[in-house]
Protein backbone atom coordinates (compact mmCIF):
# COMPACT_ATOMS: atom_id res chain seq x y z
CA UNK A 1 0.00 0.00 0.00
CA UNK A 2 1.43 3.40 -1.05
CA UNK A 3 2.32 5.64 2.29
CA UNK A 4 1.00 8.91 1.70
CA UNK A 5 1.65 12.38 3.46
CA UNK A 6 -1.45 13.00 4.28
CA UNK A 7 -0.68 16.33 6.63
CA UNK A 8 1.18 17.67 3.74
CA UNK A 9 -1.76 17.05 1.04
CA UNK A 10 -4.24 18.37 3.48
CA UNK A 11 -2.09 21.88 3.80
CA UNK A 12 -1.36 21.69 0.14
CA UNK A 13 -5.29 21.30 -0.13
CA UNK A 14 -6.00 24.61 1.66
CA UNK A 15 -3.32 26.49 0.64
CA UNK A 16 -3.91 26.24 -3.56
CA UNK A 17 -7.13 23.97 -4.41
CA UNK A 18 -10.72 25.67 -4.10
CA UNK A 19 -13.89 23.55 -3.63
CA UNK A 20 -16.75 23.68 -5.69
CA UNK A 21 -20.17 24.55 -3.23
CA UNK A 22 -18.01 24.95 -0.61
CA UNK A 23 -17.58 26.88 2.25
CA UNK A 24 -13.81 27.86 1.94
CA UNK A 25 -13.36 29.48 5.68
CA UNK A 26 -14.78 26.35 7.22
CA UNK A 27 -12.93 24.05 5.14
CA UNK A 28 -9.32 25.90 5.71
CA UNK A 29 -9.94 26.07 9.32
CA UNK A 30 -7.09 24.49 11.11
CA UNK A 31 -9.60 21.70 12.66
CA UNK A 32 -11.33 20.64 9.82
CA UNK A 33 -9.57 17.82 8.14
CA UNK A 34 -10.46 16.74 5.29
CA UNK A 35 -11.10 13.36 3.83
CA UNK A 36 -8.30 12.91 0.83
CA UNK A 37 -9.40 9.63 -0.91
CA UNK A 38 -6.68 8.01 -2.63
CA UNK A 39 -7.89 4.27 -4.07
CA UNK A 40 -11.89 3.05 -5.04
CA UNK A 41 -13.25 -0.47 -5.47
CA UNK A 42 -17.06 -1.21 -6.22
CA UNK A 43 -18.75 0.98 -3.89
CA UNK A 44 -15.91 1.67 -1.60
CA UNK A 45 -13.54 4.67 -1.22
CA UNK A 46 -10.22 4.53 0.58
CA UNK A 47 -8.83 7.09 1.80
CA UNK A 48 -4.97 8.20 2.38
CA UNK A 49 -5.12 6.61 6.39
CA UNK A 50 -6.23 3.69 4.93
CA UNK A 51 -9.71 3.91 6.38
CA UNK A 52 -12.56 2.64 4.09
CA UNK A 53 -16.29 4.56 3.28
CA UNK A 54 -19.04 2.85 1.60
CA UNK A 55 -19.84 5.83 -1.55
CA UNK A 56 -23.49 6.48 -0.91
CA UNK A 57 -24.08 8.56 -3.76
CA UNK A 58 -21.58 7.23 -6.46
CA UNK A 59 -19.23 10.44 -6.61
CA UNK A 60 -22.16 12.25 -7.62
CA UNK A 61 -24.35 9.98 -9.50
CA UNK A 62 -21.11 9.74 -11.82
CA UNK A 63 -19.74 6.26 -11.03
CA UNK A 64 -23.06 4.15 -11.06
CA UNK A 65 -21.32 0.99 -12.21
CA UNK A 66 -18.81 1.39 -9.05
CA UNK A 67 -15.04 2.44 -8.70
CA UNK A 68 -12.24 0.25 -10.78
CA UNK A 69 -14.97 -1.42 -12.93
CA UNK A 70 -12.86 -4.30 -15.06
CA UNK A 71 -14.94 -3.87 -18.16
CA UNK A 72 -14.78 0.01 -17.85
CA UNK A 73 -10.89 0.43 -17.32
CA UNK A 74 -10.01 -2.02 -19.82
CA UNK A 75 -11.89 0.33 -22.79
CA UNK A 76 -10.26 3.05 -21.08
CA UNK A 77 -6.79 1.45 -21.38
CA UNK A 78 -7.66 0.34 -25.41
CA UNK A 79 -8.25 3.99 -25.67
CA UNK A 80 -5.12 4.87 -24.04
CA UNK A 81 -3.25 2.98 -26.26
CA UNK A 82 -4.80 4.63 -29.13
CA UNK A 83 -5.26 8.22 -28.72
CA UNK A 84 -5.73 10.07 -24.99
CA UNK A 85 -8.22 12.89 -26.55
CA UNK A 86 -9.30 14.60 -30.02
CA UNK A 87 -10.72 17.35 -30.89
CA UNK A 88 -14.19 17.17 -31.42
CA UNK A 89 -14.19 20.79 -32.98
CA UNK A 90 -13.36 20.12 -36.91
CA UNK A 91 -12.85 16.58 -36.48
CA UNK A 92 -14.39 13.53 -35.14
CA UNK A 93 -13.70 9.68 -33.99
CA UNK A 94 -15.07 6.67 -34.08
CA UNK A 95 -16.23 6.38 -30.41
CA UNK A 96 -18.01 9.56 -30.62
CA UNK A 97 -19.60 8.17 -34.05
CA UNK A 98 -20.55 4.92 -32.60
CA UNK A 99 -21.93 6.13 -29.15
CA UNK A 100 -24.07 8.97 -30.93
CA UNK A 101 -25.65 6.46 -33.01
CA UNK A 102 -26.14 4.20 -30.35
CA UNK A 103 -27.88 6.31 -28.09
CA UNK A 104 -29.69 7.82 -31.15
CA UNK A 105 -31.23 4.03 -31.63
CA UNK A 106 -32.73 3.68 -27.83
CA UNK A 107 -35.35 6.30 -29.12
CA UNK A 108 -38.19 5.70 -31.43
CA UNK A 109 -37.96 6.18 -34.30
CA UNK A 110 -38.27 9.62 -35.83
CA UNK A 111 -37.69 11.11 -32.34
CA UNK A 112 -34.20 11.73 -31.23
CA UNK A 113 -32.43 12.27 -34.76
CA UNK A 114 -28.61 14.15 -33.25
CA UNK A 115 -26.77 14.06 -30.53
CA UNK A 116 -24.65 16.85 -28.68
CA UNK A 117 -21.89 15.48 -26.10
CA UNK A 118 -21.39 17.39 -23.01
CA UNK A 119 -18.86 16.77 -20.21
CA UNK A 120 -21.31 18.27 -17.48
CA UNK A 121 -24.86 18.61 -16.71
CA UNK A 122 -24.72 22.27 -15.78
CA UNK A 123 -22.88 22.67 -19.60
CA UNK A 124 -25.52 20.52 -21.10
CA UNK A 125 -28.45 22.65 -19.82
CA UNK A 126 -26.31 25.46 -21.32
CA UNK A 127 -26.40 24.40 -24.65
CA UNK A 128 -30.05 23.36 -24.36
CA UNK A 129 -30.79 26.99 -23.85
CA UNK A 130 -28.83 28.52 -26.00
CA UNK A 131 -29.88 26.14 -28.95
CA UNK A 132 -33.90 26.74 -27.81
CA UNK A 133 -32.98 30.60 -27.88
CA UNK A 134 -31.62 30.54 -31.45
CA UNK A 135 -34.22 27.70 -32.57
CA UNK A 136 -36.68 31.04 -31.85
CA UNK A 137 -34.49 33.75 -32.92
CA UNK A 138 -34.24 31.79 -36.61
CA UNK A 139 -38.07 32.09 -36.82
CA UNK A 140 -38.32 35.26 -35.57
CA UNK A 141 -40.49 34.33 -32.70
CA UNK A 142 -40.20 36.62 -29.91
CA UNK A 143 -40.40 33.23 -27.17
CA UNK A 144 -37.45 34.17 -24.85
CA UNK A 145 -38.54 33.09 -21.51
CA UNK A 146 -37.92 29.90 -19.42
CA UNK A 147 -40.18 28.07 -17.34
CA UNK A 148 -38.92 25.34 -14.47
CA UNK A 149 -40.27 23.94 -11.06
CA UNK A 150 -40.20 24.72 -7.75
CA UNK A 151 -37.39 23.27 -5.68
CA UNK A 152 -35.63 22.12 -9.08
CA UNK A 153 -32.09 22.70 -9.85
CA UNK A 154 -30.86 22.49 -13.34
CA UNK A 155 -26.84 23.75 -12.93
CA UNK A 156 -24.46 26.23 -11.19
CA UNK A 157 -23.59 28.00 -14.43
CA UNK A 158 -25.22 31.85 -14.86
CA UNK A 159 -27.76 30.44 -17.34
CA UNK A 160 -28.37 27.19 -15.82
CA UNK A 161 -28.75 28.61 -12.12
CA UNK A 162 -31.20 31.18 -13.33
CA UNK A 163 -33.63 28.52 -14.07
CA UNK A 164 -33.34 26.89 -9.94
CA UNK A 165 -35.54 28.12 -7.33
CA UNK A 166 -33.55 26.53 -4.56
CA UNK A 167 -31.76 29.62 -2.78
CA UNK A 168 -28.86 28.23 -2.46
CA UNK A 169 -28.14 27.74 -6.16
CA UNK A 170 -29.76 31.53 -7.31
CA UNK A 171 -27.73 34.08 -8.30
CA UNK A 172 -27.97 38.06 -8.27
CA UNK A 173 -30.06 38.81 -11.96
CA UNK A 174 -27.90 39.50 -14.47
CA UNK A 175 -27.09 39.75 -18.31
CA UNK A 176 -25.96 36.38 -18.26
CA UNK A 177 -29.15 35.20 -17.01
CA UNK A 178 -31.78 33.74 -19.16
CA UNK A 179 -35.51 34.97 -17.89
CA UNK A 180 -36.96 32.48 -16.48
CA UNK A 181 -40.09 31.80 -14.06
CA UNK A 182 -40.90 28.95 -11.19
CA UNK A 183 -43.73 27.00 -11.28
CA UNK A 184 -45.25 25.73 -8.33
CA UNK A 185 -45.98 22.62 -9.76
CA UNK A 186 -47.25 20.87 -13.60
CA UNK A 187 -50.89 21.79 -13.12
CA UNK A 188 -49.98 25.65 -12.66
CA UNK A 189 -48.83 25.57 -16.52
CA UNK A 190 -52.32 25.94 -17.25
CA UNK A 191 -53.08 28.90 -15.29
CA UNK A 192 -50.18 31.10 -17.57
CA UNK A 193 -51.97 33.18 -19.72
CA UNK A 194 -52.01 33.41 -23.42
CA UNK A 195 -49.88 36.57 -23.41
CA UNK A 196 -47.30 35.17 -21.00
CA UNK A 197 -47.63 31.80 -22.86
CA UNK A 198 -46.38 33.02 -26.40
CA UNK A 199 -43.15 34.65 -24.49
CA UNK A 200 -41.99 30.61 -23.08
CA UNK A 201 -39.32 29.10 -25.36
CA UNK A 202 -38.96 26.09 -23.36
CA UNK A 203 -40.30 24.27 -20.47
CA UNK A 204 -37.11 22.90 -18.35
CA UNK A 205 -38.23 19.73 -16.24
CA UNK A 206 -36.24 17.23 -14.24
CA UNK A 207 -38.05 13.75 -15.14
CA UNK A 208 -39.57 11.57 -13.02
CA UNK A 209 -37.38 12.78 -10.15
CA UNK A 210 -36.43 16.16 -8.09
CA UNK A 211 -32.86 15.23 -7.29
CA UNK A 212 -31.29 18.06 -5.03
CA UNK A 213 -34.86 19.00 -3.70
CA UNK A 214 -34.49 16.11 -1.49
CA UNK A 215 -35.20 13.02 -4.39
CA UNK A 216 -38.96 14.14 -4.81
CA UNK A 217 -40.61 11.92 -6.96
CA UNK A 218 -43.34 13.37 -9.58
CA UNK A 219 -46.64 11.82 -9.58
CA UNK A 220 -47.23 9.54 -12.48
CA UNK A 221 -48.33 10.63 -15.72
CA UNK A 222 -46.13 14.11 -14.97
CA UNK A 223 -44.31 14.45 -17.88
CA UNK A 224 -46.72 13.02 -20.07
CA UNK A 225 -49.01 16.10 -19.03
CA UNK A 226 -45.87 18.53 -19.37
CA UNK A 227 -45.28 17.26 -23.04
CA UNK A 228 -49.36 17.33 -23.82
CA UNK A 229 -48.88 21.18 -23.12
CA UNK A 230 -45.87 22.02 -24.63
CA UNK A 231 -47.34 20.53 -27.73
CA UNK A 232 -50.58 22.75 -27.49
CA UNK A 233 -48.60 25.90 -26.67
CA UNK A 234 -45.44 25.53 -29.50
CA UNK A 235 -43.28 25.10 -26.63
CA UNK A 236 -40.16 23.30 -27.04
CA UNK A 237 -39.53 20.73 -23.75
CA UNK A 238 -36.05 20.19 -21.91
CA UNK A 239 -35.66 17.29 -20.02
CA UNK A 240 -33.00 17.79 -17.58
CA UNK A 241 -32.05 14.14 -16.83
CA UNK A 242 -29.74 12.87 -14.51
CA UNK A 243 -31.38 10.51 -11.69
CA UNK A 244 -33.33 8.47 -13.93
Amino acid sequence: MTKWKTEALIDWDKRFAWHPFTDMREWCAPANEPLVLVEGRGALLRDSRGREYIDGNSSIWTNIHGHNHPHINAAIRRQLDRVAHTSFLGFTNPAAIELARAIVDLFPKDSLSRVFFSDDGSTGIEVSLRIADQYWQLRHSRKHQFTAFKSGYHGDTAGAASLGAAAMFQIAPSHWNFPAIQMPGVKALEGISPTEVAKIAAVVIEPLIQGAAGMRLWPVGTLRAVREWCDRTDTLLIADEVMT
